[in-house]
Parts: C-alpha cells; sequence; structure tokens
C-alpha cells in the first residue's frame, strides 16, 4: 500500500510522504535489524509527521498517524514493533489532548458566570450557639438546649440530674471550662437550676444525619460542551509542542532500554550463578554484561543452530571479561541441573504473555519447566504487544533460508536431485507464557499474572 492512496495524505508535506515510502521500503527489504533499531526509526518518523502536520482537528491527526501505521506494517509484517510504537504514540498524545481539553473546559465552565454554589452549614456541636436551623438535627419535641446532653446520657445508663445541667450565659450559649468541657460538668455545686426532664430521642435519631442543603454544582449543558469540545478540537494545532515532547520522551525511554535494563541486573543475578542463554539478544547482552561489573558468574551459551548465533554472543560475552561456555544444543537438557536461571531475550512478547523467540526456544523452556530451572525473559517495553497469538499468527509463518538446513545436493542419496523434498527454516518459536516466570523491561520485573495491567497502562484500556 502506497502512501499516496492514503485517505489523510493531505495532513503530511510531499517531502514527509518520501519519507514514510523511504522506511516501508526498507521494513519490505528486511533491512532494519533489531526490534529497537525498529521501533527508534518508527517513532523519529511519526515525531517527523506531528511536527510539520496540517490538521484540522485532533481527530484528523490521530487518523493520519493510525493510517501511516498501517503502511509502515504492511510493509514490514514480522515487525509488529510498528504496531506497537504507532499505538503507544497515539495514547500519549491523546493523553495530553485530553488533560488540556479539561482544563479548557473548566475554564469556560468557571467563565460562564454560574450560580455560586451554596455553602454548608456546619454540623451542631455541643457548646455551639444552635440557631433554629440547626436545631432541626435533633427532634423538637419538647426539648432545651440541655436536653442533647441529657439524652446522651440517658442512653449510656445515666440520668439527668441536676448537677449534669448545662448552665447558660446570658446570650444562651453554654459556657465551658478551661479544659474544654461544660462548666457544669468540672463543677458538680453549680447553683444553675436543672433544666425540665424531656424524653430523650432514640439512638438513631441521634445518629442519624441533618438534613442539610445539597452543594448543587454548575454545569454546562451537554450541547454547549459539544460545541467547546468542538471548537477545541479545531484549535489543537496549538498543542504541537505538547505532542512532540510526548514523543521525544517515548525516544529516550527506546534509547535508553539497555541502561535501564541493565540498572536491575544486581538484583536478578549473584555472585558464583551459571546461567544459561539461547541465540543473540542486544538486551540480554548489556543486561550480563551490567551485572558482571560487580557480580563474578558463568554464563553457559547454546551456539542456536542453525544460524548459530549464540557464537556471537559468546564471543562478546568473552570479550567483556565474562566466563564464558559455548555448547551445541544437543546439551542443553544434561547442563540445566547446574544452570540457577534461563536468559531469554524475545523478538515479541503477546498481550497473553506469550513469546516469538529465536527457534529452540521452546525446546529449551519445556527442558527448564521439568528441570524447576526459572525462565527469565529481557526485554524493553516497546517488545510487548496488546495483540494475542491468533492476532499475529504471521510470526510462526516467519522462514528463513532451508539452505541452512539442508544444502544443494546434501539431500540426495543417489546424485539426482530430491525435488519433493520440503525444507523448513522457522526462525521464531511460540513460547506459552505458563513456561515464563518472570519479564524484566525498562519498567521492573513483572510476572505473568500482571501484564494486563502494563498493558493496559501502556496502550490504553481499549488498545486490545
Amino acid at each position: 500500500m502506497a502512501p499516496a492512496l492514503m485517505q489523510t495524505e493531505g495532513v503530511s508535506k510531499p517531502n514527509v510522504h518520501r519519507r514514510i515510502e523511504a522506511l516501508a521500503t526498507k521494513l519490505r527489504r528486511r533491512q532494519l535489524i533489531g526490534s529497537r533499531q525498529v521501533a527508534l526509526e518508527v517513532v523519529r518518523l511519526l515525531r517527523e509527521i506531528v511536527s510539520s502536520a496540517k490538521f484540522s482537528s485532533f481527530k484528523q491527526l490521530v487518523e493520519h498517524l493510525d493510517e501511516v501505521g498501517r503502511v509502515l506494517q504492511d510493509a514490514g509484517p514480522k515487525e509488529l514493533v510498528v504496531t506497537n510504537m504507532t499505538r503507544r504514540i497515539a495514547m500519549l498524545i491523546s493523553e495530553e489532548y485530553a488533560t488540556a481539553l479539561s482544563n479548557f473546559l473548566a475554564d469556560s465552565a468557571s467563565s460562564s458566570g454560574g450560580a455560586t454554589p451554596s455553602s454548608i452549614p456546619p454540623t451542631p456541636a455541643l457548646g455551639s450557639n444552635l440557631d433554629s436551623t440547626n436545631s432541626s438535627f435533633f427532634t423538637d419535641a419538647g426539648r432545651t438546649r440541655g436536653g442533647a446532653l441529657g439524652s446522651i446520657f440517658d442512653l449510656l445508663g445515666h440520668k439527668t440530674t441536676s448537677a449534669g445541667a448545662i448552665s447558660t450565659t446570658t446570650d444562651g450559649a453554654a459556657s465551658t471550662s478551661h479544659l474544654g468541657t461544660p462548666s457544669a460538668l468540672s463543677s458538680p455545686s453549680s447553683s444553675t437550676p436543672a433544666s425540665p426532664q424531656t424524653h430523650s430521642p432514640s439512638s438513631s435519631t441521634i445518629l442519624s444525619r441533618p438534613n442539610l442543603p445539597m452543594r448543587t454544582p454548575s454545569l454546562v449543558s451537554p450541547h454547549v460542551q459539544a460545541l467547546l469540545e468542538d471548537e477545541f478540537s479545531r484549535k489543537s494545532f496549538s498543542l504541537k509542542p505538547l505532542f512532540i515532547e510526548a514523543i521525544q520522551e517515548l525516544m529516550d525511554e527506546v534509547e535508553s532500554t539497555y541502561r535501564s535494563v541493565g540498572e536491575q541486573s544486581i538484583d536478578h543475578i549473584h555472585s558464583g550463578e551459571f546461567i544459561l542463554t539461547i541465540g543473540q539478544s542486544n538486551t540480554v547482552e548489556a543486561f550480563l554484561k551490567a551485572a558482571a561489573r560487580k557480580r563474578k558468574f558463568t554464563v553457559i551459551v547454546a551456539e542456536t543452530a542453525p544460524s548459530f548465533s549464540g557464537r556471537r554472543t559468546a564471543a562478546s560475552l568473552s570479550a567483556s571479561g565474562i566466563t564464558t561456555i559455548l555448547i551445541p544444543d544437543s546439551n542443553i537438557f544434561a547442563l540445566l541441573p547446574r544452570v540457577s536461571k534461563v536468559l531469554l531475550g524475545p523478538h515479541l512478547v503477546l498481550a497473553d504473555g506469550a513469546l516469538l523467540s529465536i527457534a529452540g526456544s521452546l525446546p529449551l523452556t519445556l527442558a527448564a519447566n521439568r528441570m524447576r530451572v526459572p525462565v527469565v525473559i529481557v526485554g524493553g517495553m516497546f517488545k510487548f504487544s496488546p495483540l494475542y497469538l491468533g492476532e499475529a499468527d504471521w510470526g510462526m509463518r516467519d522462514l528463513g533460508s532451508p539452505e541452512e538446513v539442508l544444502g544443494r545436493g546434501e539431500g540426495a542419496a543417489t546424485g539426482e536431485e530430491e525435488e519433493d523434498t520440503e525444507v523448513l527454516n522457522p526462525y521464531y518459536d511460540v513460547v506459552p507464557a505458563e513456561l515464563v516466570d518472570l519479564y524484566i523491561t525498562n519498567l521492573g520485573g513483572h510476572p505473568s499474572s500482571l501484564l494486563y495491567r502494563l498493558l493496559s497502562e501502556t496502550y490504553g484500556t481499549g488498545s486490545s
């Protein structure tokens, strides 16, 4: 799908469309290596689109970003991180827009000259001047100002006597002692005559809430609010600096993934451990190298046939001074009892916690589960997708060259080519979430049971 066919083509300038087409070509030819590099390229492009876009409403901008994301995803269907970054940016700018809109509506409502909310009168208290409004808190059947305290004493099993009466001053307020208690209580010999005996109300009457006037909020009508929202959406062009700042924060997060993940390594790796890994993952390497600054441990690397990417990982770790042992894939099961944990760097983490990881990860995690060895996943948040396996089954069809498995002429038993032989070289394994114990991201460690909350905070509640 070419960018010229986009319905929101007029939002971006021609030079931006050329940048979109260039990135789509790179994705189609798989010239970008690694999910992190793809994520950075997508974020840079979307930031350029937002900074130069000409849109008449915020909805038009979001639709344009969504359309660009679909163009890039169709060009590189194996890199679902494109959709991850597009949704993340759409959610970030939507949050900025919602905050600004809320402030705008609040200012409009306050400047509309609505009625002033009525004040709530204070709760009647002992020692206060009870007027006719507040005295409705009590029953008014033959009550005096001393009856409230007397009724409380009756509930507690005491009888009202002259010593329990409350003396009143000339202005009708009950006098209190310097300790804050009624003077009649502190001085039982008071000469003030006792108030007449009254009927005490029930406890439900005393404990019931007073009938106070409610506060009536000043709200604009739905029609006026819709007009204000439409007016604000047309002026959302002025929010570009906020949008660009939010996208820049996302780019900084992706760029600092290795450092953020590496800072957590000493919390999960201890001296003297044997750690097993497979394939080549830059995040896993950064995680191990950061831990090696303060810990002494041994890393066992499976060579990961037929790509043999584990050999490059072993060479890189050994060059950093980490004790490294390179083993063939057939020795994994035999060495797992000596291993304290398994580290994997996934290509993608789905919404249910399942992984798309390099071929060989599934038998490794199955063996680790059999040996009760914990499996730890290390990757940036940009690899976590809100989609499920049924929506992303394209990952299982990502196949490598069959020559890596069976070279030309190697399968011919008699010198004749076997044209009917089909050789499959799947690049990824699908690892169920039940085989994973912990996910370590740049935001911290998370069990699989809490991934739904993490994805909800990252992509919004309606993202999946």
